[in-house]
């Protein structure tokens, strides 16, 4: 019997572990249920397309006799895990940066230093609130 391999692409140290195990499923998953995954994703990504339009692609899926792999149930559960993540650490960052540029009134490159963030993203924050303060 011969091995099958799975080769993940090179991801920086931090990764969050969520983001790996989702890189995980994806690698793991048949070509078809590949190009299925992802032409769903382009879809729902895709500019223009309403709300209805998602529900009713929604409605077939759900309808449709085939039963998903358990890797694209797993799959969908981490990227909703994933995407929960993501939200709660902007969330954070935004709040730290707040604190510590509109409270604190810190520099932009002292809070880059501070939090480990490049400065151009501290400062895009940064001039948002200050829009907000006007």
């Amino acid at each position: 019997m011969e091995t099958d391999y799975i080769q993940l692409p090179p991801m920086p140290s931090d990764t969050p572990t969520e983001l790996v195990a989702v890189v995980w499923i994806y690698a793991r998953m048949e070509k078809p249920e590949k190009e299925q995954f992802l032409d769903f994703m382009r879809e729902n990504i895709k500019s223009g397309t309403s709300d209805g339009e998602k529900e009713k692609l929604m409605e077939l899926i759900e309808k449709s006799k085939l039963k998903p792999s358990p890797y694209v149930e797993e799959f969908h559960s981490l990227m909703q895990e994933l995407i929960g993540t993501l939200i709660a650490q902007a969330c954070e960052m935004s709040a730290l940066i707040y604190q510590k540029y509109c409270i604190e009134k810190k520099s932009i490159k002292e809070i880059s230093e501070i939090i480990h963030v490049p400065q151009n993203a501290v400062e895009l924050m940064a001039q948002y609130y200050e829009n907000k303060m006007k």
